[in-house]
Protein backbone atom coordinates (compact mmCIF):
# COMPACT_ATOMS: atom_id res chain seq x y z
CA UNK A 1 0.00 0.00 0.00
CA UNK A 2 0.96 3.69 -0.56
CA UNK A 3 1.20 6.09 2.08
CA UNK A 4 0.72 9.57 1.48
CA UNK A 5 2.00 12.44 4.17
CA UNK A 6 -0.73 14.17 5.36
CA UNK A 7 -0.32 17.83 4.09
CA UNK A 8 -0.05 20.52 6.80
CA UNK A 9 -0.95 24.13 6.75
CA UNK A 10 0.32 26.50 9.26
CA UNK A 11 -1.59 29.72 10.26
CA UNK A 12 -0.18 32.98 11.55
CA UNK A 13 0.08 36.76 11.52
CA UNK A 14 3.07 38.60 10.02
CA UNK A 15 5.29 41.17 9.14
CA UNK A 16 6.87 41.69 5.83
CA UNK A 17 9.68 43.70 4.36
CA UNK A 18 9.02 45.16 0.93
CA UNK A 19 9.87 43.02 -1.59
CA UNK A 20 12.80 45.17 -2.76
CA UNK A 21 14.09 45.06 0.33
CA UNK A 22 13.70 41.45 0.96
CA UNK A 23 15.82 40.87 -2.23
CA UNK A 24 18.67 42.57 -0.96
CA UNK A 25 18.55 40.95 2.36
CA UNK A 26 18.75 37.59 0.73
CA UNK A 27 21.12 38.30 -1.66
CA UNK A 28 23.40 39.86 1.21
CA UNK A 29 22.82 37.02 3.63
CA UNK A 30 24.57 34.71 0.66
CA UNK A 31 27.74 35.15 2.75
CA UNK A 32 26.25 32.05 4.92
CA UNK A 33 27.31 28.65 3.61
CA UNK A 34 24.65 26.41 4.30
CA UNK A 35 23.72 22.78 3.10
CA UNK A 36 20.22 22.89 3.59
CA UNK A 37 17.19 25.67 2.44
CA UNK A 38 17.56 29.51 2.22
CA UNK A 39 14.50 31.27 2.04
CA UNK A 40 13.21 33.41 -1.05
CA UNK A 41 12.85 36.77 -0.73
CA UNK A 42 8.54 36.55 -0.48
CA UNK A 43 9.31 34.35 2.09
CA UNK A 44 10.89 36.29 4.60
CA UNK A 45 8.50 37.58 7.63
CA UNK A 46 8.35 38.36 11.20
CA UNK A 47 6.07 35.93 12.96
CA UNK A 48 3.45 37.96 14.85
CA UNK A 49 1.58 35.36 16.19
CA UNK A 50 1.26 31.69 15.55
CA UNK A 51 -1.23 28.69 15.44
CA UNK A 52 -0.69 25.26 15.83
CA UNK A 53 -0.39 23.21 12.27
CA UNK A 54 -3.52 21.75 10.73
CA UNK A 55 -4.35 18.95 8.40
CA UNK A 56 -7.03 20.95 6.34
CA UNK A 57 -7.83 24.75 7.00
CA UNK A 58 -11.73 25.41 6.92
CA UNK A 59 -13.35 28.36 5.95
CA UNK A 60 -15.07 28.99 9.46
CA UNK A 61 -11.33 28.76 10.57
CA UNK A 62 -10.15 31.59 7.72
CA UNK A 63 -12.92 33.94 8.54
CA UNK A 64 -12.18 33.88 12.30
CA UNK A 65 -8.26 34.86 11.55
CA UNK A 66 -9.60 37.79 8.97
CA UNK A 67 -12.37 38.47 12.11
CA UNK A 68 -8.96 38.96 14.33
CA UNK A 69 -7.32 41.19 11.85
CA UNK A 70 -10.09 43.56 11.10
CA UNK A 71 -10.59 43.66 14.94
CA UNK A 72 -6.63 45.20 15.44
CA UNK A 73 -5.62 48.44 15.34
CA UNK A 74 -2.05 49.90 15.45
CA UNK A 75 -0.07 52.76 13.92
CA UNK A 76 3.09 52.24 11.52
CA UNK A 77 6.36 52.05 13.44
CA UNK A 78 10.09 51.54 12.20
CA UNK A 79 11.60 48.44 12.87
CA UNK A 80 15.24 47.32 12.48
CA UNK A 81 17.61 44.35 12.37
CA UNK A 82 21.08 44.45 13.54
CA UNK A 83 22.19 41.25 14.47
CA UNK A 84 22.94 38.10 13.05
CA UNK A 85 22.25 35.04 15.06
CA UNK A 86 23.36 31.56 13.81
CA UNK A 87 21.78 28.38 15.74
CA UNK A 88 22.71 24.91 15.35
CA UNK A 89 19.64 24.43 12.59
CA UNK A 90 18.93 27.96 11.39
CA UNK A 91 20.12 32.17 10.41
CA UNK A 92 17.88 34.50 11.78
CA UNK A 93 18.40 38.53 11.79
CA UNK A 94 17.45 39.69 15.48
CA UNK A 95 16.99 43.58 17.17
CA UNK A 96 19.13 43.92 19.69
CA UNK A 97 16.42 46.03 21.51
CA UNK A 98 12.92 45.93 22.00
CA UNK A 99 10.49 47.65 19.71
CA UNK A 100 7.63 48.60 21.83
CA UNK A 101 5.29 48.99 18.50
CA UNK A 102 6.39 45.76 17.29
CA UNK A 103 5.62 44.29 20.99
CA UNK A 104 2.18 45.73 21.15
CA UNK A 105 0.76 44.87 17.81
CA UNK A 106 2.05 41.17 18.94
CA UNK A 107 -0.10 41.91 21.76
CA UNK A 108 -3.13 43.23 20.09
CA UNK A 109 -3.48 40.40 17.78
CA UNK A 110 -3.30 37.33 20.61
CA UNK A 111 -5.23 39.41 22.71
CA UNK A 112 -7.96 39.67 19.78
CA UNK A 113 -6.96 35.68 18.86
CA UNK A 114 -7.86 34.42 22.47
CA UNK A 115 -11.39 36.77 22.52
CA UNK A 116 -12.24 34.77 19.35
CA UNK A 117 -11.37 30.97 21.80
CA UNK A 118 -8.13 29.85 19.23
CA UNK A 119 -5.20 29.29 20.88
CA UNK A 120 -1.38 29.91 19.99
CA UNK A 121 0.60 27.26 19.10
CA UNK A 122 1.87 25.49 21.67
CA UNK A 123 5.29 25.83 23.44
CA UNK A 124 4.61 29.79 21.18
CA UNK A 125 6.60 32.69 22.81
CA UNK A 126 7.13 35.84 20.92
CA UNK A 127 10.59 36.54 19.96
CA UNK A 128 11.21 38.73 17.32
CA UNK A 129 13.13 37.60 14.47
CA UNK A 130 13.10 37.42 10.77
CA UNK A 131 14.92 33.61 9.32
CA UNK A 132 17.19 33.61 6.53
CA UNK A 133 17.68 29.70 6.54
CA UNK A 134 18.33 26.62 7.85
CA UNK A 135 21.44 24.75 7.97
CA UNK A 136 23.62 22.42 10.96
CA UNK A 137 26.19 24.63 12.32
CA UNK A 138 27.79 26.02 15.00
CA UNK A 139 26.23 28.69 17.02
CA UNK A 140 27.15 32.28 16.71
CA UNK A 141 26.01 36.14 17.18
CA UNK A 142 27.32 38.93 14.91
CA UNK A 143 26.04 42.31 14.95
CA UNK A 144 25.30 43.83 11.55
CA UNK A 145 24.86 46.97 9.51
CA UNK A 146 21.05 47.90 10.50
CA UNK A 147 18.16 46.68 8.13
CA UNK A 148 15.24 48.18 8.63
CA UNK A 149 12.08 49.03 7.07
CA UNK A 150 8.80 51.22 8.19
CA UNK A 151 6.04 48.37 8.75
CA UNK A 152 2.68 49.60 7.73
CA UNK A 153 0.45 46.80 7.23
CA UNK A 154 0.40 42.91 8.84
CA UNK A 155 -0.69 39.89 6.94
CA UNK A 156 -2.45 36.73 7.71
CA UNK A 157 -0.35 33.80 5.72
CA UNK A 158 -0.90 30.16 5.17
CA UNK A 159 2.10 27.76 4.69
CA UNK A 160 1.69 24.80 2.98
CA UNK A 161 4.29 23.34 4.89
CA UNK A 162 6.71 21.49 3.43
CA UNK A 163 5.76 22.75 0.33
CA UNK A 164 7.58 26.04 -0.15
CA UNK A 165 4.47 27.92 -0.60
CA UNK A 166 3.04 30.84 1.19
CA UNK A 167 -0.55 32.53 0.25
CA UNK A 168 -1.17 35.64 1.81
CA UNK A 169 -4.98 35.68 2.66
CA UNK A 170 -5.03 38.43 4.47
CA UNK A 171 -3.95 41.62 5.09
CA UNK A 172 -4.36 45.10 7.15
CA UNK A 173 -2.85 48.57 6.50
CA UNK A 174 -1.91 49.99 9.99
CA UNK A 175 -2.67 53.30 10.92
CA UNK A 176 -4.28 55.44 13.49
CA UNK A 177 -3.26 58.24 15.95
CA UNK A 178 0.47 57.77 17.74
CA UNK A 179 -1.47 59.34 20.77
CA UNK A 180 -3.60 56.35 21.32
CA UNK A 181 -0.63 54.33 20.85
CA UNK A 182 1.02 56.06 23.89
CA UNK A 183 -1.40 56.05 26.02
CA UNK A 184 -1.10 51.92 26.40
CA UNK A 185 2.24 52.23 28.16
Amino acid sequence: MFHRTLARHRLFFAIRPPLPLARQITAAASWFETDRDKLRPEHLHVTIDILDDHDRVSTTLERDLKAIGDAVEAVPFALQFDTAVGSDRSIALRPRHKNASLAALHQRIAVAREAAGLRAREGYRFSPHMTLGYRDGVSFTQPIAPIGWDVDAFVLVHSHVGRTRHDVIGRWLLSGDDDRQLALF
